[in-house]
């Protein structure tokens, strides 16, 4: 075999060797993943996440969730409780998505960060083929030069570890700080839900006894204009009073027929606010008079106190701050130097062959060592990037300041609007038995004829208003309760500091 036939096998036999390297590797990662899946514990879909305070906690409840699990369907044949649509919406709610992402995303690239106290470990495999043209004196080389071959095959680890860097521990606390601020943001997102859930359903609840109250009315009606006809049957009564009563009706089935659209646009909102498509086919749980909150057990000073320590909003804004203070080190540490190791190790093997002398044939290993120290000396943009972190913890410190202020503020808004709303349930259910005692009474005596219809009438519509206020009231007692235990943080939470209770 001549020169080109050696240098023709060489070449070949390094494009092989590179190819059966490179799918020893490939096979070695695929059997490595296979094993690690083999042994991973599996995942449990239904892992509760009522409540995350800490990153494992949201790790562990990201890793349950599927992102691509299905948008539930309503049973219009199901009769749905206020948990069972919370549970709905925080699995079909898009805000609820958006927030399991944004938390999987700042959990990553918090282990990311965290990777920089780890070394970089590569494995490369190289094949490569070289000719060159190396000058040489005339009485060695007739022609002034010498033409060499080099094929090369290559296979070797390299290693690069960071072993001093100042303000890498100030990175990986400030990605700490981001990662826990993100958990914070998906547990209120977690309430925003169960409080727009339970707004839209009780004021579904409203509507829905504003009709029971609006058919009761209309039955009232009715029977006060059957007494009418009668009376005016006998003679006691006069045609103007028999009109006035159907009048009386017809206002009421106007007044049922209303009832009966805002029972539909409630529904259609209840199930958009979950995340479902939107429509008037389910059914809920009726509302019930037994089942109102208690009074409240704390001040309104320790509700705020509550606040301040629960909600998860206000916690993460604490988070950014401490990211920011975080990120100020790291410029600062920027005046410091680093210092890295790299280290490489493998096995080398090449075919040379010249035109003029004989060069010898080598496979034999190969490594290099080398620690480097780095300093920034001078950097004109240093100083602007210190001062920018420094503003930047500022604004961190005063958005930190506003957000305690508005939590404040709607602490106390609850609190007020709750105490209010509790009086007024209260009251109504006087109303209601005053108005009920006044319009028997005043139909007892009609019938006997010491009462005009129009007294009677009166009464009528003293009750109706009596039986809605006392349908809105509790609605709104309910509605200020779950705003309550939403504006303290404690929503969700399994004991309420608030001591109410919806």
């Amino acid at each position: 075999m001549g020169r080109d036939g050696k240098i023709l096998s060489a070449r070949l036999a390094v494009i092989l060797w590179t190819a059966t390297t490179l799918l020893w590797a490939q096979n070695a990662v695929g059997q490595v993943a296979d094993i690690a899946a083999s042994t991973a514990p599996p995942l449990q879909d239904a892992t509760r996440c009522d409540v995350i305070l800490t990153t494992r906690d949201a790790a562990r409840c990201v890793g349950s969730v599927r992102a691509d699990s299905p948008i539930p369907a309503l049973d219009p044949e199901h009769i749905y409780t206020l948990p069972e649509l919370i549970d709905i919406a925080e699995t079909a709610s898009p805000d609820g998505r958006i927030a399991w992402a944004e938390a999987k995303r700042s959990i990553e690239r918090a282990g990311v960060d965290r990777a920089l106290y780890l070394p970089v470990i590569t494995f490369v495999a190289q094949g490569s083929d070289l000719r060159a043209i190396v000058p040489f004196p005339k009485p060695i080389a007739p022609l002034g030069y010498v033409t060499v071959e080099e094929p090369t095959a290559l296979a070797q680890l390299q290693l690069e570890y960071s072993l001093l860097d100042f303000g890498r521990g100030a990175k990986v606390d400030g990605s700490k700080a981001l990662e826990l601020a993100s958990t914070l943001r998906l547990s209120r997102m977690h309430q925003d839900i169960a409080y727009s859930t339970s707004a839209a359903f009780y004021r579904t609840q409203q509507a829905i006894g504003q009709l029971t109250a609006a058919r009761t009315v209309l039955a009232t009606a009715e029977i006060l204009s059957q007494n009418a006809q009668s009376q005016y049957d006998n003679g006691r009564a006069t045609l103007p009073d028999v009109q006035n009563a159907e009048a009386g009706v017809a206002e009421a089935r106007f007044d049922l027929a209303s009832a009966v659209g805002e029972v539909k646009k409630a529904k259609l909102a209840l199930t958009e606010s979950i995340g479902v498509e939107p429509t008037a086919e389910i059914e809920i749980q009726p509302q019930q008079q037994n089942d109102s909150p208690n009074s409240l057990d704390s001040k309104v000073e320790e509700l705020i106190q509550a606040a301040w320590k629960s909600r998860p909003d206000l916690l993460a804004r604490a988070q950014e701050v401490r990211n920011a203070q975080d990120a100020s080190r790291t410029a600062h540490a920027a005046y410091l130097p680093t210092v890295g190791l790299a280290a490489t190790g493998g096995q080398t093997a090449i075919w040379a062959s010249a035109d003029w002398g004989q060069v010898g044939y080598a496979n034999i290993p190969t490594w290099s060592v080398e620690a480097k120290l780095r300093w920034e000396v001078f950097n004109g943009a240093r100083r602007h990037e210190v001062n920018a972190a420094l503003a930047e913890q500022k604004a961190a410190t005063e958005e930190k300041r506003a957000t305690q202020d508005a939590v404040t503020r709607q602490v106390w808004d609850a609190y007020v609007d709750y105490e209010t709303a509790l009086e007024q349930q209260r009251s109504s259910q006087s109303f209601l038995a005053a108005a009920q005692t006044s319009y028997d009474s005043s139909l007892d005596a009609y019938k006997y004829g010491v009462r005009s219809l129009v007294d009677v009438v009166q009464a009528e519509r003293q009750l109706a208003q009596a039986r809605f206020t006392t349908v809105r009231s509790h609605a709104q007692l309910m509605q200020s309760a779950v705003a309550l235990s939403f504006a303290t943080g404690d929503l969700l939470q399994h004991n309420s500091s608030t001591g109410v209770h919806p």
